[in-house]
């Protein structure tokens, strides 16, 4: 068994649950979600866009505002996060848990050079100066593959391409080297041999810096690339999750299989249409009765349209929400 497996959590989420105000009531986009983190491993969370995935993320940084998260405990390195001071969650945020966005021209400022943006993130933590921090800058920039840093850190984020602002993102997301970082979908906008690079990137930064990885995305393609174990989330809940080598070879739950299903693959016949999961993810306003999952389920039983079954545990760190789990004695409930 590894360390990372006998280590205690890093982060430590359980039963959270998100609800957002609406002129027509609250809706609960995240509905008791558990997982855990443990030093220098990857927990890729996956599911289609309106899964929860990026809620989950963004309350772990206290990003919703408050009272948004609703209930449930959020714990990094032992400290508890749910209803902390917000000075507290602005120190702990860019030093000990930073986070990669899917969408970096949105996030950089186009007034400030990168190398000031990365500057200003490593100043606002640590106790260097304006020169070594600058420095610094140059250094994180040639770490992440930027040709010519010492020129480029003097560039605006319009001068670069869509790959060089993911890398400044990563940068500055491990400019003051934290124990966590969250990547939400870091590669939706780019290129497939960009997307390469970055991932290649993020997995050396792991391997070069210890860092832990909590790893959004839609695509179970760069799940098996990048993961240790697998969190699967669906319509605010989770699903399935296990290591991914155990998920990827043998899924449990339907929407886990039909999420695996619809990877295009080199032995799809051409001018065949490419597989997809019929349906959408239902809005959170208008949950469905029963398993959340049922209207697009191809193995739907009669009671999934009528009781929502729990998270049980497979064993071997395994656990899926199906009636077909919950309905076998030898399996315990864990959600």
């Amino acid at each position: 068994m590894s360390a990372e497996a006998t280590s205690a959590p890093l982060l430590d989420v359980r039963d959270l649950t998100v609800r957002f105000p609406t002129p027509t009531g609250p809706i609960e986009a995240v509905s008791g979600v558990s997982f855990t983190v443990r030093p220098g491993e990857t927990l890729a969370v996956v599911g289609e866009s309106g899964s929860g995935k990026s809620v989950s993320s963004l309350a772990v940084l206290g990003l919703l505002g408050a009272g948004r998260v609703t209930a449930g405990s959020i714990r990094f390195q032992g400290e508890e996060l749910v209803g902390a001071d917000p000075e507290r969650l602005r120190c702990l945020r860019g030093a000990d848990i930073a986070m990669i966005f899917q969408n970096p021209m949105s996030c950089l400022d186009p007034l400030f050079t990168v190398g000031d943006q990365i500057a200003e993130a490593l100043r606002i933590h640590r106790p260097v100066s304006r020169r070594d921090a600058r420095r610094r800058a140059v250094e994180l920039l040639t770490e992440v593959g930027i040709p010519d840093p010492a020129r480029r850190v003097r560039s605006y984020p319009h001068e670069l391409s869509g790959g060089q602002q993911q890398r400044v993102m990563i940068a500055m997301a491990l400019a003051c080297e934290p124990a966590l970082l969250i990547a939400d979908e870091p590669t939706t906008a780019l290129d497939v041999t960009v997307e390469a690079q970055i991932l290649e990137l993020l997995r050396r930064m792991r391997r070069d810096h210890g860092t832990a990885l909590l790893f959004v995305t839609h695509d179970m393609g760069v799940v098996a690339e990048m993961a240790d174990r697998v969190l699967v989330m669906y319509a605010g809940r989770v699903v399935e999750q296990g290591t991914v080598d155990e998920v990827l070879r043998d899924p449990r739950n339907p929407y886990t299989r039909a999420l695996i299903e619809s990877i295009p693959t080199p032995s799809t016949p051409r001018g065949e249409p490419m597989p997809v999961i019929a349906g959408n993810v239902p809005h959170p306003a208008a949950l469905p009765d029963g398993c959340r999952f049922h209207p697009r389920c191809p193995v739907v039983l009669d009671r999934c349209a009528v009781d929502e079954p729990a998270l049980v545990d497979l064993g071997a760190g395994r656990s899926s929400r199906c009636w077909q789990h919950v309905a076998a004695p030898e399996v315990a409930r864990v959600g």
